[in-house]
């Protein structure tokens, strides 16, 4: 496990992006399951196929499972939320925002992108792994860049020294994504269709007070 600065909250986040949309951008909960479900049931497949790599027709319940439980210090996950009731703008929607948790657990929300850091599947500590997923429409509006750079510092106060990804070599907006964030790309053997895309982590200072999460 590696060694983390103290651990900060982390408050949810209201977002503006590019096109002038807003999401709240939060800690993943539990209580997300039946959303992040909903989520997946909405992708195409070819979305489903860039992001595990394999045609997948439903999400295994158990790696549901583990993908909304944190471990403090190991993994973290980010999800960006919107209303799920159609009209709700200005002042109702920041007021659905702040209860985003609660919305969750009552139905209330959309799922429109997640991504997490795990520790790496070679048993080095200092290595973390991430995966990103964006819903239909919500891609070139910025809200994969806000997601990664959430993600970066995230794992930097984690202890992570290394974060690394693996990325089809056909998914040209994700490598350049990549790129534009500081990871270098090189390919997996044996035959480069898979990329995996790295990036060191500098050490993160320790916050100054309560609110200055990552």
């Amino acid at each position: 496990m590696p060694t983390a600065a103290p651990r900060s909250p982390y408050r949810p986040r209201r977002l503006r992006l590019r096109d002038g949309r807003e999401v709240t951008l939060r800690a993943i909960a539990e209580s997300d399951a039946p959303a992040i479900a909903r989520a997946f049931e909405q992708l195409s497949p070819d979305s489903r196929y860039q992001r595990f790599m394999q045609h997948k027709k439903q999400l295994n319940p158990e790696a549901l499972e583990r993908g909304v439980r944190r471990r403090p210090g190991e993994d973290f996950a980010f999800v960006a939320a919107v209303p799920r009731a159609e009209g709700a703008t200005g002042a109702e929607a920041v007021e659905r925002a702040e209860g985003a948790e609660e919305a969750t657990r009552q139905g209330g929300e959309e799922i429109v992108g997640a991504a997490q850091y795990v520790p790496s599947g070679d048993g080095d500590p200092r290595v973390c792994e991430f995966a990103i997923t964006l819903a239909e429409g919500w891609r070139g509006c910025g809200l994969a860049t806000q997601l990664m750079r959430s993600l970066l510092r995230r794992a930097r106060y984690d202890g992570y020294a290394l974060m690394e990804g693996l990325v089809l070599a056909a998914n040209e907006p994700m490598l350049v994504l990549a790129r534009r964030l500081g990871f270098s790309v090189e390919a997996v053997p044996p035959d480069g269709t898979v990329l995996r895309v790295l990036r060191r982590l500098q050490p993160a200072p320790l916050p100054q007070r309560p609110d200055d999460s990552p």
